[in-house]
């Protein structure tokens, strides 16, 4: 029996999915911003066509499978709906992507039931994939990429004779200093790397240890590689100086490891399907192969919308006029002394201000902030603390502080610990 949607359905799908927009807008368009303005989460707008693909490869295997829909979605679809109301409340944004793409999952729980939407965990992992990072977890992976980046990247150099000193983040070569800046950290490869390496794993068919192995180890081949790109260059602008590091042939060779990173992916594919008891040729595992749908002259029952779907559609259509409805939250920004006012002497100790370039003023957008070199007076020999701090009037909607773990080891400098100090009388 071969089952066809019917024109209710057809049309509350539709409507459901306009109106699940609405609700989510803000933080849909931060998710754009964040696909367009942060290069290792470009592949972003893809991945929903992916999921649309990978949905209508098995459109026939689909029309066999009448909708039973499940209770479990609305229970989903509530859960969505609260993650929304405190990514609204906290301002932290990707509470409210998240919460999209689960409100999407519970929708299509409450239609297709259990057993269907299993079939469906790898285009709704797809659209999991999507969804930037938050911004502190991004910070975290940059700086440890670029330390690990660059020790593996020294170690390589070496290899080849050349003397190197790595200070931090920054590649000494003698008469070059290189600096594994944040966009040399790998983290513009890791994630599309993984995304690809999550695709390859499902068309590969295999045991699911298999699978498993090609999709994680997309990390640490991304790690190597980039480690790898990062010796090439030094090595490079060792021996012809340090054009070898700048304009097109830096860009084209990133561009180039990622592709050599793919084909290790591919090449694992091919001995993988070698191991073990079931072993085949790589072309019989990994393919693309479709369902195809039934011949248009076989009869096919309407699918109609289940209850379940239809209490989950009305929930949404009241959380959309909720949100429309709502005044506008005011953002309150408490009264504060500008840092204008900071003392430089707090007890024995006597700073001196000073101020920060104005192209990292333009990076941070900070509302104030106080640099200052306090020193100790009451010890002698003591060296200076550095004391800095950011006002930001507003970090709604996604805009966060810029935390020194990300420009520090760029600068050559390594944290070796993030503890909190008190000083007496402050």
């Amino acid at each position: 029996m071969f089952w066809r949607p019917s024109a209710a359905l057809a049309v509350l799908v539709a409507l459901m999915l306009l109106l699940s927009v609405v609700p989510f807008w803000n933080g849909l368009v931060a998710m754009w911003q964040g696909w367009m303005g942060r290069p290792e989460y470009s592949y972003g707008p893809l991945m929903p066509f992916l999921a649309i693909y990978l949905i209508s490869q098995k459109r026939g295997f689909y029309e066999r499978m009448p909708f039973s829909g499940s209770w479990w979605g609305l229970a989903t679809v509530v859960l969505a709906s609260a993650l929304l109301l405190l990514g609204n409340l906290s301002a932290v944004v990707f509470i409210t992507q998240y919460s999209y793409v689960l409100l999407l999952g519970g929708l299509a729980l409450s239609l297709v039931g259990r057993e269907f939407a299993r079939r469906l965990l790898v285009p709704f992992f797809i659209l999991v994939l999507m969804v930037p990072l938050p911004t502190y977890l991004n910070t975290i992976l940059t700086g440890y990429l670029q330390l690990v980046s660059s020790k593996i990247g020294v170690a390589f150099i070496r290899l080849f004779g050349v003397s190197v000193y790595l200070e931090g983040n920054v590649i000494d070569l003698g008469t070059f200093k290189l600096e594994v800046a944040e966009a040399c950290s790998g983290l513009r490869y890791l994630f599309p790397l993984m995304t690809l390496g999550f695709i390859m794993a499902h068309f590969f068919n295999a045991a699911f240890w298999k699978r498993a192995v090609v999709f994680l180890s997309s990390i640490p081949v991304t790690i190597l590689m980039n480690s790898l790109r990062i010796g090439v260059i030094g090595v490079l602008v060792d021996r012809w100086g340090r054009s070898m590091a700048e304009g097109f042939l830096h860009d084209f060779e990133g561009w180039l490891i990622f592709m050599a990173s793919g084909a290790v992916l591919l090449l694992e594919i091919i001995l993988l399907s070698r191991v073990g008891s079931d072993r085949r040729d790589w072309r019989e595992v990994f393919g693309m192969e479709s369902t195809p749908p039934a011949p248009a002259s076989v009869p096919r029952m309407l699918w109609q919308p289940t209850p379940a779907f239809v209490v989950s559609s009305v929930l949404v259509g009241l959380v959309a006029a909720a949100s429309l409805f709502m005044p506008e939250r005011t953002e309150q920004v408490p009264a504060r002394q500008s840092f204008a006012e900071f003392p430089l002497q707090l007890d024995s100790w006597v700073g001196t201000r000073t101020t920060m370039e104005q192209v990292y003023l333009d990076q941070l957008l900070l509302d104030d902030y106080i640099m200052a070199g306090y020193v100790d007076q009451s010890v002698s020999g003591t060296p200076t603390v550095n004391f800095y701090s950011a006002w930001y009037n507003s970090q709604h909607a996604g805009s966060s502080t810029h935390s020194p773990r990300q420009c520090l080891p760029g600068g050559g400098w390594q944290i070796t610990s993030l503890d909190e100090v008190s000083i007496p009388g402050v």
